[in-house]
């Protein structure tokens, strides 16, 4: 088993060997990567998924049992599981009889193992135990690992792309164009690292007729037969996230400040890591700049990125860095040492504190009063409607039938935004909204007569004037854990809530009031009393 001190270049030749700060820093680094492997592998026990990935569990849970990928039983197909091979591997998990969070458990460890090794394989140093520790360590500290944990597939996502980096390199073409084939089938918006990856690889090929027909027939043929089979199944362009995320105001008519601002800080730790790089010896191949930074992040930067738990769309930033450094790890210009403590001061200036807050979001998100009050409505006699704006454990663990008003699974509010004639329409037995802490569950004189525009207050305003108080009666149930609420010093009737619709001729209704009132919720006249007291103390 290796050192902390055999940290050397191919050649044999130490880039001067670590001190004793540096020496425990690495020690620590290996200690905590067991720690992350094990927690990894223990969350399902402690801890429920995020309610985002409890969404593509629904569609796997429906594939499962249905044969059909739909948003709830019985439904129309609909994609808003993008990650289709990820919701497909899910499905067959649970047609084993395995827990979706189990199996996501258990495919976070091999992944988080498999990327490690795929680093020290792309840096051509030996893989031991003791360095696939202090790899996983050093991943472990990204806010990313959060939604890794929560159910999203955030760790096979990065393997893929360290592995597809690895054979394009090495001009391994066929194998290249197979792993971006399945990135893509595990992220559809990886074709934008694909893509020029595959481009790349074929390009450098001593044989590039053979290298374009390969990835002709591996890559672009099956992809191209699976676009059209979904567009087929869907009867959508593109999955409905793209038409969601993509509908947002943008500075210059180019980018959407708030991912910008989200990307800034793993930008400058990139640039904090590989600027001095640069200066003393350059990073190459240069062309994988253009592939792991400039495409994809000018791609994010045009997207609304909802969902973005623990900046989980940012994960090939700190990633690419981290790949760019490996492939040069023997032809370095600065000592192994120096760049361990320019990367740990940097994660200290611009990580810690993110990774902090994420850390503190993913206790407050500990939904268990709504997992068992969805679970409750599933036990009602008759199987109710519901127009939901929390998508995830409502969905989930209720079995209702459900209308998504953001539209990243209702195909009519992604092609056009919800209007309060929809919620009218569709007579849900209970509506359901996250407004704003600023906002009302009730309608408000300043209130416009409909909304157009796709942002969250106008969607809620929108979803609360079609249910208006002639035909439901609200209650209000607190948002968050109970751990979020005593944080926050929220007392009753205070802080983030959840408003409840119920629709007062339902046959449902007694049994949806019921299970409210079982669940903490505040009923009608209390609630409406409540929500005026919220107006008052923001008018002042």
């Amino acid at each position: 088993m290796s050192s902390p001190n055999a940290y050397i270049a191919m050649d044999g030749a130490p880039r001067g060997k670590y001190s004793g700060v540096e020496s425990a820093l690495v020690v620590l680094l290996e200690i905590y990567g067991a720690v992350v492997l094990g927690l990894l592998a223990l969350v399902p026990r402690y801890f429920l998924p995020a309610e985002d990935a409890t969404v593509l569990f629904e569609y796997s849970k429906n594939l499962a049992g249905h044969g059909a990928i739909t948003f709830f039983a019985g439904g129309p197909h609909a994609e808003g599981a993008t990650d289709f091979a990820w919701m497909a591997l899910v499905a067959g998990a649970m047609r084993l009889g395995l827990a979706p969070l189990w199996f996501s458990a258990a495919v976070n460890v091999v992944s988080l193992v498999g990327l490690s090794a795929v680093l020290l394989r792309l840096a051509r140093l030996r893989i031991s135990v003791r360095r696939v520790l202090a790899v996983a360590g050093c991943v472990g500290l990204f806010p990313q690992i959060f939604a890794a944990a929560a159910g999203f597939a955030v760790l096979p996502d990065a393997m893929l792309l360290a592995l597809l980096v690895l054979m394009a390199t090495e001009r391994r073409v066929g194998w290249a164009a197979l792993v971006g084939l399945a990135l893509c089938l595990f992220r559809p918006d990886g074709v934008v690292f694909a893509v020029p990856l595959l481009i790349y690889a074929a390009f450098v090929s001593e044989r590039r007729g053979r290298a374009w027909a390969e990835v002709a027939a591996i890559f672009v043929a099956p992809g191209m037969l699976y676009f059209a089979w979904r567009w087929r199944y869907f009867g959508e362009l593109f999955p409905l996230p793209f038409y969601v995320k993509s509908d947002a105001v943008r500075v210059m008519g180019l980018v959407v400040s708030h991912s910008v601002q989200v990307s800034v800080k793993y930008l400058l730790f990139d640039a904090a890591l590989l600027v001095p790089c640069i200066r003393l010896r350059g990073l190459r191949p240069r062309y994988l700049w253009v592939c792991l930074f400039a495409i994809p992040t000018g791609f994010y930067w045009m997207m609304r990125l909802d969902q973005n738990i623990g900046d989980r769309f940012f994960y090939y930033l700190p990633l690419a860095a981290a790949i760019l450094l490996a492939l040069n790890w023997s032809a370095l210009g600065i000592s192994r040492r120096t760049l361990l403590l320019i990367g740990f001061g940097a994660w200290l200036a611009l990580i810690a504190m993110p990774f902090y807050r994420e850390l503190r979001t993913y206790r407050d998100l500990q939904f268990t009063e709504i997992k068992s009050l969805a679970e409750d409505l599933g036990a009602l006699r008759g199987r109710g409607t519901m127009v939901t704006t929390e998508t995830g454990f409502l969905t989930y663990y209720s079995g209702w039938v459900s209308y998504d008003p953001w539209g990243l699974n209702t195909a009519a509010f992604a092609r056009q935004f919800v209007q309060p004639e929809d919620v009218e329409r569709l007579r849900a037995d209970v509506v359901v909204e996250h407004p704003d802490m600023s906002e009302s569950c009730l309608k408000q004189p300043g209130w416009q007569s409909k909304y157009v525009s796709r942002t969250w207050q106008n969607m809620t305003r929108n979803v609360a004037m079609g249910a208006p108080a002639s035909e439901y009666e609200l209650w209000v149930v607190s948002y968050g854990s109970e751990f979020y609420r005593q944080r926050r010093g929220w007392g009753d009737g205070q802080g983030d809530r959840e408003c409840w619709f119920v629709r007062r001729d339902s046959p449902l209704h007694d049994g949806i009031a019921g299970v409210l009132g079982r669940h903490h919720g505040v009923g009608p006249l209390v609630a409406v009393e409540m929500e005026r007291e919220r107006v008052l103390r923001g008018a002042k």
